[in-house]
Formats: C-alpha cells, sequence, structure tokens
C-alpha cells in the first residue's frame, strides 16, 4: 500500500457529514497526516497539519511524475 504522496481525502465524520481536504498525504500507524498549504493573495505563505483516523478516510491519491512517464513504483 502506498503510504505517501499527493492526493485528496473524504473524510466520514462522527454526524455523518463529509469533508474533503487535498495536500500531502502521509500514511502510519493507522492514522492519516495531511499537510495542505496556506496561501495569502495567491503565494504559499505556510501551511497545516490534519491527523485524521485512517478507519474513516478514503484516500485518492494524485499520480507522481514518475509514474505519469511510464516507470513503475517497484
Amino acid at each position: 500500500m502506498r503510504t505517501l504522496g499527493s492526493g485528496e481525502i473524504v473524510f466520514y465524520t462522527m454526524d455523518g457529514s463529509v469533508q474533503r481536504f487535498e495536500g500531502e498525504i502521509q500514511v502510519a500507524d493507522g492514522r492519516v497526516i495531511l499537510t495542505e498549504i496556506i496561501y495569502f493573495n495567491g503565494r504559499p505563505n505556510g501551511s497545516r497539519e490534519v491527523n485524521m483516523p485512517l478507519a474513516r478516510c478514503v484516500i485518492y491519491w494524485k499520480p507522481e511524475v514518475y509514474e505519469e512517464i511510464g516507470f513503475a513504483q517497484a
């Protein structure tokens, strides 16, 4: 299973609502760590980390550059 890369997370909350996040994703020890870049006036100016339980998340990975040009991950 892939554990690091860019993508989108769909998080299902306890009250039944759905939240969507996009950024850099890391999966470790049953948790999903998402790093979002914060933009001010169209320029990156910081980041924030969101930590969620893996069991309540669906991850949609974006292809990495090497995958787009035809090289597979070993």
